[in-house]
């Protein structure tokens, strides 16, 4: 891992988000992070560059990462993916502030973001304060990887900081609880792919794949959630981001969405 972009608006949310990507990234070996700011309307690109040059002032020390900023105009997906090309972007971090809507109505910035980006997203939650990286929940539903490609961000991040990761499977009361031929296939390639850094498989039962998500959560000290979307599965057929978008605005952990 070389590069990190942040998507950033100044608020709370962005600045918290910068202050763990700068934990992240200090790590060695250091990577080089990108401030983007998109142009709101009739702004003075000028007075945007000297504020994001003011907010990185705080992090020109020795040992921290290079941090460049780019001032662009358009909507922030297709800038991303652009960039993503042009400068070898391996990881998006972006801020959220989450949300109490009713699930039925869900949406965000950053949801809507997460399913256009065809890269990795980290999303950090503004109460995420702390930063700590040792143990990392991998959640997925009970079907077959589909892209295994995507697991070496998670094997980067795991080596990284030499995090355990645990695997988890919700299961909505299944008959067929417990191992299944694809939960053996999965478990044979999650153990390939992340080396000495995997460390179990658990189940849970639970109707809610959310509530039962939160569960292990609050039942277990991790740092780190991560899930990747392509594999949660509803009736056969994609479920349209419906689990990343409740786990966007209401997970309290580090959101590591695998693309």
């Amino acid at each position: 891992m070389k590069t990190v972009l942040i998507p950033f608006d100044f608020s709370k949310a962005s600045l918290n988000a910068l202050k763990y990507a700068v934990e992240f990234a200090k790590q060695k070996p250091i990577v080089t992070v990108y401030l983007l700011r998109i142009l709101p309307e009739n702004a003075n690109e000028a007075e945007v560059k000297a504020k994001l040059d003011e907010v990185i002032a705080d992090y020109n020390k020795p040992g921290f990462p290079e941090i460049k900023t780019l001032v662009k105009q358009g909507e922030t997906a297709p800038v991303i993916i652009e960039l993503r090309d042009e400068l070898n972007i391996d990881l998006v971090i972006i801020g959220t502030r989450g949300s109490k809507v009713k699930r039925e109505d869900m949406t965000s910035n950053t949801s809507k973001f997460i399913q256009q980006a065809d890269l990795p997203v980290l999303v950090i939650p503004e109460n995420s304060k702390y930063f700590s990286l040792k143990t990392i929940i991998l959640t997925m539903g009970k079907e077959k990887i589909a892209d295994r490609n995507v697991l070496f961000t998670l094997l980067d991040v795991a080596r990284r900081f030499k995090a355990k990761v645990h695997l988890l499977t919700v299961d909505k009361g299944s008959k067929l609880m417990g191992y299944s031929e694809y939960d053996e296939i999965n478990e044979r390639t999650i153990e390939y792919f992340l080396e000495d850094f995997y460390s179990h498989h658990a189940y849970l039962e639970n109707e809610d794949i959310e509530e039962g998500i939160k569960q292990y959560l609050e039942s277990h000290n991790i740092d780190m959630l991560a899930i990747m979307p392509k594999t949660h599965l509803e009736n056969g057929k994609a479920s349209k981001g419906k689990l990343t978008n409740i786990l966007t605005l209401h997970s309290d952990k580090p959101l590591l969405v695998l693309d």
